[in-house]
């Protein structure tokens, strides 16, 4: 059994609108957890946008379950994007829904839960997520954890296959993302579910992410797993880590 979630082959891209990838070759397995990083402007970006089919303008294959994404029918791409979660700096909550409006909103469209099972579910995201004071408020008067764990429990709440969560939890303070950092934790010790985040600090996800790549000018330049990611000594990887200006990346 081929235990294959999404594998991405010899992608590459140079339309002048995006950072540009070249000829990168990743697999991510089922139940695996990768951490996607790199300076500014590395191509990451890019990378997600044709992950998350939000632009199709590259040469090469996306396979999700073994299928070229490219070959979904309008049912095929409904359900690929059913599947993968996301979560991501801006949050994109709708202003004029509550918390769990926003949760809840998901389930309505895209699920025949009935309305009972809708609440318990959303209520228990909510517990989880230590949301109940402000459940009934509107992202106008969240904090920023409160919109971050918002925005995460509408991610899950549909239990996707693969979560992609990318810049959203840096510059948020640790004791009032604990509630998200351990879901997500939780999330992925599990062997039924993936995980890509996207960060600028690799190093916060050391304890339960499996596999570091690393991308800096469009190509991946390393890709490897916890151990290596500790230990390697990789100049990408060893200039990245402590943040020098010596070293085969220029950064302006």
């Amino acid at each position: 059994m081929d235990d294959t979630l999404l594998s991405i082959e010899h992608l590459s891209c140079d339309i002048g609108s995006h950072d540009p990838l070249v000829d990168i070759n990743i697999s991510l397995a089922r139940g695996e957890n990768a951490v996607f990083f790199g300076p500014e402007n590395s191509g990451i970006e890019t990378l997600m946008l044709f992950l998350l089919d939000i632009d199709d303008r590259y040469e090469g294959v996306i396979r999700y379950k073994n299928t070229d994404i490219r070959e979904f029918d309008y049912i095929g791409k409904h359900n690929y994007r059913r599947e993968i979660g996301y979560v991501h700096g801006m949050y994109g909550l709708i202003s004029n829904m509550s918390v769990e409006d926003n949760i809840s909103l998901p389930l309505e469209y895209h699920s025949t839960m009935s309305q009972k099972e809708i609440k318990r579910l959303v209520d228990r995201l909510i517990y989880e997520l230590n949301l109940d004071y402000c459940k009934k408020l509107r992202p106008v008067d969240l904090s920023n954890s409160e919109a971050l764990r918002t925005s995460y429990a509408r991610a899950i709440v549909m239990d996707p296959e693969l979560l992609i969560v990318k810049h959203a939890f840096e510059g948020q303070s640790p004791l009032n993302i604990r509630s998200f950092m351990d879901n997500l934790k939780e999330r992925a010790s599990r062997k039924d579910k993936s995980l890509i985040i996207v960060t600028y600090e690799p190093e916060k996800f050391i304890d339960f992410s499996d596999r570091f790549i690393m991308i800096f000018n469009g190509r991946v330049v390393f890709d490897g797993n916890r151990e290596s990611y500790l230990d390697s000594e990789n100049r990408y990887l060893v200039q990245y880590k402590e943040g020098s200006p010596a070293g085969p990346m220029a950064i302006l």
